[in-house]
C-alpha cells in the first residue's frame, strides 16, 4: 500500500464516502486512483469553491469530515471561499492540494505560499511526510472535527504520496470536560427562579445528541424554543413550543422581551446579525461547546462543556409555568406570519414558497442561498428534523445552495433535495448543473429570477442612493438548464408554479424551476422580519 492508498483507506474508515474536487496533473491523480480502489467516490466539480462547499455539506450530513481536493496555485486559491465557509459556518473540512517538495526548489511556476494563504482560516495544516502520513491525517481530521469544527489543510507532493506507507494509526478525538468538573449551581439558580424563559438554539445543536437533549428539555419543562437559521429543525417546527427563527430582528422580539431568562443553547456569535445584542437587560444563561474570542454578549452564567450532557444535567426538577398556551400560540403565529406577504401583481416570493410547500414532500431537505429570497423560504417552510435545512450563515456566501443541494442529494437519495437560490447566486455556480447531471444527483433548483441583487438593492433604496450596480440583464435559466440535460420549467404565475412543482415532485432527474417573480413585496418582508 502506498501513502495515497493509506490516506484514502483511513478516510474511508472514518466515514468519508465522497471526495470532491477539480484535479490537476500531479498528486490528485494518485488520490483519485486510490479512491476508486477503496470505493470512495470522486466527484468532479466545475469549481473548487463548489467542491469545498459540497465536501462540507457531505461531512455535516454524515457526521464526519468532508474532503475536497485541488491542484496547486489557482486550484487552491479558487477554493478559499469554500474554506472560509468551513471556518465561519463551523463545518469540518479537509482540503488536500498539490505542493512543491524540497527537490523542486527551482520551480516558480504556479508557486505561491499556499499554507500562508490558508493560515487565517484553518484549524491546522501539514506538509505530508511519508513516514507519518496517516498520523498527520488523523491529527488534521481531529482538528477539523474539534470545537468549533472547521477546515484543515494537507499539502502533498508526488514523491511523498507515491512512497510505500509506513504506518496506520488509530484516529483519536479530544475528550470533552467531564461533567463532574463543572459547577452547575449558578445555572440551576437561574433556571429555578425563571418563570418565562425562552431558549435560543444555535448551530452547535445540530448533532443528534444535542437535538435529542433539546427536545427532551423543551417538552419536560415547557420551555419555548427559537432556533437560529443554522439550527432550523432541531426542534420540530410544527411543535407548539417551536416558536420560529431567531434572526436578530423584530419578528421574534416581542417573545424575547416577554421572557425573564434567555437560555442560549449552542449559540455561536457568528450566527448573529452584524449588530449589537438587543437584550442586555434580560438575564442570559449560556451553554456552549466552546468559548469564543468575539462573544456577542456577556451572559450572567456560561458553561463551556458538551451541550447535550450539560442540558440533560439541568433538566431535572425544572418546570416553567409562566407561559400560557394561548400566549405562546399568539407569539408563534406572529413570527411565522411575518414573511407571508401576498401580492396581486405577478408571482410573489411568498406565493412561490407556498406553492413549493404545497407540492413537495414535507421531509424534503432544503438548501438556501444568500439573498432576499431566503427570508420567505426560512420563515415559511417548516422543518421537522436537524439538517433538513442547509444555509451559509457565518460566511453568508452566495453560490451556496446549488452545490449544497448536489452534495445532499448524493449523500441521501431517500428524500428530495431542493435548492432555493436567487439569479445572482445561481450565476456564480451555473457550471455545477453539469456536476449534478454527471454525478447522478437529482436536486430540484428553484430560481427567484428578478434580474437583480434584490437584498442589496433594498439597502441601496433605503439609503436613497441611485439604483446603480445591482441589476442584471434578464437570463433564461430554463434554457441554460436544458443545455446541461436538466428538465426545466419557466413560471410567472401561481398556477404555473403549482404545475411545475407537481412535475418536479415526481421527477427522477435534476429539475429546475425558473420563477419570474415580482420583487415588490420584499421590502415589506424585510421590514416585518428584520425591521
Amino acid at each position: 500500500m502506498n501513502v495515497a492508498e493509506a490516506l484514502v483507506a483511513r478516510l474511508q474508515a472514518v466515514g468519508v464516502a465522497h471526495i470532491f474536487g477539480v484535479p490537476g496533473g500531479e498528486c490528485n491523480l494518485d488520490l483519485i486512483a486510490a479512491s476508486d480502489k477503496f470505493g470512495v467516490d470522486f466527484v468532479l466539480t466545475r469549481t473548487e469553491t463548489a467542491a469545498s462547499i459540497m465536501a462540507c455539506v457531505a461531512g455535516e450530513l454524515t457526521g464526519t469530515v468532508g474532503v475536497a481536493m485541488t491542484t496547486r496555485g489557482p486550484g487552491l486559491t479558487s477554493a478559499v471561499n469554500g474554506v472560509a465557509f468551513s471556518d465561519l459556518d463551523r463545518s469540518a473540512l479537509l482540503l488536500i492540494a498539490d505542493g512543491y517538495g524540497p527537490d523542486q526548489e527551482f520551480v516558480s511556476h504556479q508557486r505561491i505560499d499556499q499554507k500562508a494563504i490558508l493560515a487565517p482560516l484553518v484549524r491546522a495544516s501539514a506538509f505530508l511526510s511519508r513516514n507519518g502520513a496517516v498520523g498527520q491525517l488523523n491529527s488534521l481530521v481531529s482538528a477539523a472535527l474539534g470545537q468549533p469544527p472547521g477546515p484543515a489543510y494537507l499539502e502533498v507532493t508526488g514523491a511523498e504520496i507515491r512512497a510505500p506507507a509506513k504506518e496506520f494509526l488509530p484516529h483519536a478525538r479530544a475528550a470533552s470536560p467531564a461533567l463532574s468538573e463543572i459547577s452547575f449551581a449558578p445555572a440551576r439558580k437561574l433556571l429555578s427562579s425563571a418563570k418565562r424563559p425562552v431558549l435560543i438554539a444555535g448551530l452547535q445543536a445540530r448533532s443528534a445528541a444535542a437535538c435529542t437533549a433539546l427536545r427532551t428539555f423543551a417538552t419536560e419543562t415547557r420551555c419555548p424554543v427559537l432556533t437560529t437559521y443554522k439550527a432550523k429543525g432541531v426542534m420540530p417546527e410544527t411543535h407548539p413550543l417551536a416558536m420560529g427563527l431567531y434572526a436578530g430582528g423584530v419578528a421574534e422580539e416581542p417573545l424575547i422581551r416577554d421572557a425573564d431568562l434567555v437560555l442560549l443553547y449552542g449559540f455561536d456569535p457568528v450566527e448573529g446579525p452584524p449588530q449589537a445584542w438587543r437584550y442586555n437587560e434580560i438575564t442570559t444563561l449560556e451553554l456552549t461547546n466552546v468559548a469564543f474570542d468575539l462573544p456577542l454578549l456577556e451572559p450572567a452564567t456560561s458553561i463551556v462543556a458538551e451541550i447535550s450532557s450539560t442540558l440533560a444535567a439541568l433538566t431535572n426538577d425544572v418546570c416553567f409555568d409562566g407561559w400560557s398556551q394561548a400566549e405562546l400560540a399568539q407569539h408563534k403565529e406572529r413570527i411565522w406570519s411575518a414573511a407571508r406577504v401576498p401580492s396581486n401583481a405577478g408571482l410573489s416570493p411568498t406565493a412561490l414558497v407556498e406553492s413549493a410547500m404545497a407540492h413537495l414532500p414535507t421531509d424534503s431537505r432544503i438548501a438556501i442561498d444568500a439573498g432576499a429570497h431566503m427570508l420567505p423560504v426560512l420563515h415559511l417552510w417548516k422543518c421537522a428534523d436537524l439538517n433538513q435545512s442547509l444555509i451559509s450563515r457565518g460566511l453568508s456566501t452566495m453560490g451556496f445552495a446549488v452545490p449544497a443541494a448536489i452534495a445532499a442529494s448524493l449523500v441521501d437519495r431517500t428524500r428530495k433535495t431542493v435548492a432555493f437560490t436567487g439569479d445572482g447566486g445561481l450565476m456564480m455556480c451555473l457550471g455545477e448543473l453539469g456536476t449534478a447531471r454527471e454525478s447522478g444527483a437529482q436536486p430540484i433548483v428553484v430560481v427567484f429570477n428578478d434580474s437583480a441583487l434584490t437584498l442589496i438593492e433594498a439597502k441601496q433604496r433605503k439609503r436613497q442612493l441611485p439604483r446603480i450596480g445591482v441589476s442584471f440583464n434578464g437570463t433564461d435559466f430554463c434554457r441554460i438548464a436544458e443545455g446541461f440535460g436538466w428538465r426545466a420549467c419557466r413560471v410567472s404565475t401561481r398556477e404555473e408554479a403549482d404545475a411545475a412543482f407537481a412535475k418536479a415532485a415526481v421527477a427522477d432527474e435534476p429539475f429546475l424551476i425558473d420563477a419570474l417573480i415580482n420583487p415588490v413585496t420584499y421590502d415589506e418582508i424585510i421590514a416585518r422580519v428584520r425591521g
